[in-house]
């Protein structure tokens, strides 16, 4: 189904899918905090790919669940829009000449709807928020640093250098060779944990990816709280009080020092980051020693890919959102977070969306009870399921239309009309469901899941998937129709013009009707394809004549005749 992602319908493999849910719960209940705060945060370096829904998925998960034990608690989104700019996705028209080690926060949106290019990238992630089913509070980390709120946390940095200075080399340099430690340890000689935005130019940094010179602090007086520093970027110098500039700690830094000013309890973090020695544990180090607290629980997680590819925001390389929400139900992606265990890769591939959604639907089912599954699975769906969902539980299943019948079903507006299609899906939930009755809910996602269909198979299906139906039927087709055909055309006429058939009868008769006049079975079926869609094969032909109408079909068949 997924790659690296499959859920089996072993209860004991949805168990250890899952298990992880309440084992986390177990370790931040530990914290026994007044409030439990879950933080996540991004990078804004241009478009929010979807896989980073997992850690929000994740931390949205905490809080749940921490909410149903009765415990205060919040989650955060740390848009990280403070960064310099290092390299544009090729997307983007700015100059990265101009613009090269200006914070995002800087940098003007080239859409002109929002205040800055960091800006513009985070919101149109946020409004997909309410559809995914999370709601942390927004922290930009721009207006962390420009309100003040990381001044103090700078400045214990600052006067506890020696001490971090410590720390990373005891994380950082642990793998290094001889050669490659000494080096390292010169660089530190000097080093300081925040640089400078320079006051002349407004640049952290020169140099683009691979020759990067940051303007690290050059010097710090604890006494008279002033910092010294010479941009690499136009040579402007100077000692300045630390209250007069706008600086940023170094990212090992930034991360433990938003812990402590925000008051974390529980993070996740990609495995990039939580290797054993990596850059959260560096953090917690940096909590400990330095801001005196614990820091937070850390929640490791794998990444997830799309296709196959790994998801890079700055060099455009984004499966965002907005493109997921065109093609599938949100709830299937939260679904698909939260079944394997957080060490296992999620390798996702739009080409089988109808059968990831048609697996959801089961799954939707047997919570609902219309599926059968044994006790010990049904314990686990229970808690799985509500988990799904991006608001509360529905008392009564809503009949959903099934995303393959809507594949074909969707492309066909053109000639059939929106309301015949309505028509059409109605009758397949009324005989699915065995209702007398659509419901008001029912029928208002049946547009919405016709039209992630046909995307889907405008973007992502198969030749076989994109189905046109021409206005006639060519004359290179007519030319090709025997005597036989039209025998077979004729006698096939009958049917049609006889009592309503459901799907697979009239599958049934186009092999009866066949056989009566002579005809091979395949024959049949590529005349009465070529006559409706100009193809050799297409959908199951018994449903597709069934969703094309007697009617229409006849009229199309005569045209021919």
């Amino acid at each position: 189904m997924t790659g690296d992602h499959c859920v089996s319908d072993e209860a004991s493999e949805f168990e250890y899918s899952i298990h992880w849910i309440n084992d986390l719960l177990e370790r931040v209940l530990e914290r026994e905090a007044d409030e439990y705060i879950v933080s996540t945060g991004k990078s804004i370096s241009g478009s929010i790919p979807i896989s980073f829904y997992r850690e929000l998925i994740i931390a949205d998960v905490i809080k749940r669940k921490l909410l149903e034990a009765g415990k205060k608690t919040r989650t955060l989104f740390v848009a990280d829009d403070y960064d310099p700019v290092r390299s544009f996705p090729s997307s983007v028209s700015l100059s990265l000449d101009e613009w090269l080690g200006i914070p995002y926060s800087k940098v003007p949106d080239e859409f002109g709807c929002c205040e800055s290019f960091g800006a513009h990238a985070t919101n149109e992630f946020i409004k997909t928020f309410p559809e995914f089913g999370v709601s942390p509070e927004v922290v930009w980390q721009s207006k962390l640093y420009e309100s003040g709120k990381m001044q103090e946390a700078t400045r214990i940095c600052l006067r506890n250098t020696e001490t971090i200075r410590e720390i990373l080399i005891e994380y950082v340099a642990r793998d290094f060779n001889d050669a490659q430690k000494a080096d390292y340890l010169e660089s530190m000689k000097n080093w300081f944990p925040a640089s400078v935005f320079c006051p002349s130019c407004g640049r952290i940094q020169a140099g683009a990816k691979g020759e990067i010179v940051v303007n690290r602090i050059t010097g710090y007086d604890p006494v008279t709280d002033k910092v010294s520093f010479s941009c690499p970027s136009c040579g402007h110098s100077d000692e300045v009080s630390l209250n007069e500039l706008q600086v940023k700690l170094s990212w090992r830094i930034d991360w433990p020092a938003k812990w402590f000013v925000l008051n974390v309890t529980c993070e996740p973090a990609g495995k990039d980051h939580s290797v054993k020695g990596g850059s959260f544990d560096t953090g917690l180090e940096i909590s400990r020693r330095v801001f005196g607290m614990e820091g937070p629980v850390k929640v490791p997680f794998e990444w997830v890919r799309i296709g196959g590819r790994d998801m890079s925001t700055s060099e455009g390389i984004v499966f965002s959102p907005k493109v997921w929400l065109s093609i599938a139900p949100p709830e299937l992606y939260r679904y698909l977070m939260l079944t394997p265990p957080l060490e296992r890769a999620i390798d996702l591939h739009p080409e089988r969306i109808p059968d990831m959604v048609d697996e959801f639907d089961r799954f939707e089912r047997t919570f609902y009870g219309l599926e059968d599954a044994p006790e010990e699975k049904m314990d686990l769906i229970r808690l799985l399921y509500p988990l799904c969902l991006n608001g509360e539980v529905s008392e009564k299943y809503v009949p959903k239309l099934p995303y393959k019948f809507a594949i074909i079903t969707s492309q066909m507006e053109g000639i059939l009309g929106f309301t015949t299609i309505l028509e059409r899906c109605e009758q397949v939930l009324k005989k699915q469901f065995g209702l007398n009755e659509i419901s008001t809910e029912a029928k208002k996602l049946i547009p919405i899941r016709l039209n992630r269909a046909r995307t889907w198979a405008q973007e992502f299906g198969s030749d076989r998937d994109k189905v046109e139906v021409p206005d006639s039927v060519r004359e290179e087709i007519m030319d090709t129709i025997t005597d036989n055909d039209r025998k077979f055309l004729t006698k096939f006429c009958e049917v049609l013009k006889g009592e309503s058939l459901d799907d697979e009868e009239l599958q049934s008769k186009v092999f009866e009707t066949a056989r009566a006049v002579g005809m091979k079975d395949k024959r049949a079926f590529v005349v009465l394809y070529r006559i409706l869609i100009s193809r050799k094969s297409g959908p199951r032909l018994g449903g597709f004549l069934n969703l094309l109408g007697n009617e229409w079909v006849l009229k199309r068949i005569n045209s021919v005749l």
